[in-house]
């Protein structure tokens, strides 16, 4: 670049005095030099030194000089790095004579003032002598003329270099534009190969792993996409984890995600596969984290000492039991407040006998289809929850189960009949979900069922008869189905059977004779269903039975002599067609608690049936029976319930009811009773119920019944323009609409 000092002062920066100009007002002082070397020119031309010749011409040779250093410098020629240019001999010859120089006269002290002071206008302007008269050309002359010459040729040069620096900045300009454009072009260039790179590694990943909508979408890399390797103890880890987890390792907010994050940073043992740590042990701790992690266990269990410590630690993990290897062998929770799904993983706890999560209406999803794995799981309890799913076919290769609860979900599908695997299987309880389809009894012959519990679901379809080929079987439960046909004879072969229950099924015919022989049968219900026919008298050999329930049938003809039934506590003949008088044998049946033979033809009195001091309900409803109450019903004071009403009887209520004070319920409406209700049944403390409208009766209800407290509901006749009895606290009086 052209150094401005040396292009006014001549030479390098030394020695510059006060007049250099400053770098803001570097262009108007190119102008003023211009202008003052053509005044320079213009007065040299002019003037002539009438004194002494030599001394201008020396003066001008040294001024000569000093233009010939400054185009130097502004050319680069002479020597270099910038320092002046050595003076020749004939300018130190003219130096030495300048300083010879003789004394001026007075007028040419005038004039060299004058010369002066004009020059002091313009500080830049070198000043000359005023120019003489014009003389004839002599040989000093012509060298002075050829000295002239030299300078207009160095003038005009200046001229010309200051007039060509602009064409010159405006090169350097052109220059450093054209070098920017290069370096945007190169920029430009990296900047498309980047996003090119970018967009191939995305059309890659989508050919490998699938597209769709949003993987479609071209996302640029950030911060958070930068993997950090693992650590040698993280990637051990992993390679067991991916062994137990198909899915969800690296599904942030995944069960499997937070359990291997809790394992890499959290966990305090700080385990890791090796010799003594085998990978086994981390499976199982790993699926025991994923286990809590998808139960919510951070939320709402009801125990939150998990992950603390060793699992098979008796101060931690509460509901889990190990064996003496630390291994699981039990996993049991009762109304703990889990919720969310069973994860897959559990079907690692190769060691695992029972898993039991029970109670928990908020745990859903689907049974595991992984708990096949489980060789040596032998009770599988997950009932009164939310799931949903059928039995996963895996589940069969469990061949040591030996009980299975799933009741009170909302399970679906069929027994299939891979279920004659599991040859060990005992107990097999499906209650209150929606299972359908047949019942598969030769494939569950080849089990060891003893307890069949699909009651409450959408079975259907006939009993087989291969169901006798259950020998063992000790309970049955097919209620709440949809089965139809008959009962099978051969059932009787089920000698081992204890209860079995056929309520609200749709079973005609007869009730199967063959029932005699189950010898050790206490409990047997087909209520609800389209039986027909007379209850076989070779009921009345089962000694054990607790409960009969023929209730809601048509069966018809007489009750059978059942004195034989010692240990009968409940007797349900209810809604049938039965007829003649109650039997008097039933008055044997000493354990008796429920009497039910509401909805009958029974008729005639009856006096011969209270030897049963445990009686607590006697229900006699809609029957025809006749007479007067007996004053015997006394003596039942264990009864809690007396309904009478809807027959024939006649007569006065007994005053001994009033020492009943076990009573709640007591309804004798519709029947011909007279007389006074009696005072003493104010001392029924208990009831609950009370009902006499439809009678004959007169007076007034005791005030003592209406102060009793538990008391709501009182029927009377109390109603009408001239009303049969007075009632104060009666809830209805008949007649009425409400009657």
């Amino acid at each position: 670049m052209v150094r401005w000092s040396s292009f006014v002062y001549g030479g390098d920066d030394k020695g510059r005095s006060s007049r250099r100009p400053s770098q803001k007002n570097l262009s108007p002082f190119l102008e003023e030099e211009e202008d003052s070397d053509s005044r320079e020119m213009e007065s040299w031309e002019h003037s002539q030194d009438d004194h002494d010749d030599e001394d201008s011409l020396n003066s001008d040779e040294d001024e000569l000089c000093s233009i010939e250093s400054s185009v130097s410098s502004l050319t680069g020629a002479g020597s270099k790095k910038g320092k002046p240019r050595r003076p020749s001999p004939r300018k130190k010859e003219l130096r030495k004579g300048r300083s010879k120089k003789p004394a001026m006269s007075a007028s040419e002290e005038k004039v060299e003032m004058q010369d002066i002071e004009r020059g002091a206008k313009d500080p830049l302007v070198v000043p000359f002598p005023a120019a003489p008269e014009a003389e004839p050309r002599t040989e000093r002359s012509s060298k002075f003329a050829g000295v002239s010459e030299r300078l207009k040729t160095m003038k005009s040069k200046l001229s010309f270099k200051s007039e060509t620096e602009p064409n010159e900045l405006k090169r350097s300009q052109a220059a450093r534009n054209s070098q920017r454009r290069v370096y945007y072009f190169w920029g430009t260039l990296a900047l498309v190969v980047f996003i090119a790179i970018i967009a191939g590694s995305v059309v890659i990943a989508q050919r490998r792993g699938g597209s769709n909508d949003e993987a479609n979408e071209i996302i640029p890399p950030t911060a958070d996409d930068v993997q950090i390797p693992m650590t040698n103890r993280e990637q051990a880890l992993m390679d067991v984890f991916e062994t137990v987890s198909a899915v969800g390792l690296e599904d942030e907010g995944s069960p499997q995600f937070k359990a291997k994050e809790w394992m890499f940073h959290e966990d305090l043992l700080k385990l890791t596969p090796s010799a003594t740590v085998p990978a086994q042990r981390i499976a199982q701790r790993y699926a025991l984290a994923v286990f809590y992690f998808s139960t919510n266990g951070t939320e709402t269990w009801s125990t939150h000492n998990w992950l603390k410590g060793d699992e098979c630690s008796n101060m931690y993990w509460t509901g889990i039991s190990c064996n003496e290897d630390n291994e699981v062998r039990a996993l049991a929770f009762d109304n703990a407040g889990i919720e969310g799904t069973i994860p897959e993983e559990l079907g690692t706890l190769t060691m695992l006998e029972n898993l039991v999560l029970k109670n928990h209406p908020r745990l859903g999803g689907k049974i595991p289809a992984g708990l096949g794995e489980l060789t040596v799981l032998g009770q599988l309890g997950l009932y009164n929850n939310a799931l949903t799913g059928g039995i996963p076919n895996e589940l069969y290769s469990a061949t040591h189960l030996n009980y299975i609860n799933l009741q009170n979900n909302q399970l679906q599908g069929g027994l299939i009949l891979r279920i004659e695997k599991l040859r060990n299987l005992e107990r097999l309880i499906l209650f209150n979900n929606n299972f359908s389809g047949g019942l598969p009894m030769r494939q569950l012959a080849r089990t060891g069922i003893r307890f069949l519990g699909l009651s409450n679901n959408n079975f259907a379809g006939s009993l087989p008869e291969q169901i006798s080929n259950l020998p063992l079987l000790e309970y049955l439960y097919l209620d709440g189905n949809a089965f139809t046909g008959v009962i099978p004879p051969n059932m009787g072969r089920l000698t081992n059977l204890v209860s079995f229950n056929f309520d609200h099924n749709t079973f005609t015919g007869p009730i199967p004779t063959e029932l005699g022989s189950m010898k050790r049968l206490e409990y047997a219900s087909v209520q609800q269903n389209s039986l027909s026919g007379e209850i076989p008298t070779e009921i009345a050999s089962l000694g054990k039975l607790r409960t009969l329930n023929f209730g809601i049938n048509a069966l018809t003809g007489k009750v059978p002599d059942l004195s034989n039934l010692s240990s009968l506590k409940h007797l349900h003949l209810h809604q049938n067609e039965l007829t003649g008088e109650i039997p008097g044998s039933l008055s044997q049946l000493l354990n008796l608690e429920v009497l039910f033979l509401s909805s009958n033809n029974f008729e005639g009195e009856f006096d011969q049936i209270f030897g049963a001091a445990n009686l607590k309900g006697l229900y006699l409803s809609d029957n025809r029976l006749g007479g007067t109450i007996p004053a015997g019903l006394c003596e039942l004071d264990a009864l809690r319930a007396l309904f009478l009403d809807t027959n024939l009887f006649s007569g006065p209520i007994p005053e001994c009811i009033g020492t009943l004070t076990d009573l709640r319920q007591l309804f004798l409406f519709s029947n011909k009773l007279t007389g006074a209700v009696p005072n003493s049944m104010g001392e029924l403390r208990k009831l609950t119920g009370f009902g006499i409208e439809n009678n004959n009766l007169g007076g007034h209800v005791p005030e003592g019944i209406c102060t009793i407290g538990s008391l709501n509901d009182v029927w009377a006749d109390c109603g009408g323009q001239v009303p049969n009895i007075l009632c104060s606290c009666c809830s209805t009086c008949c007649p009425s609409e409400n009657c």
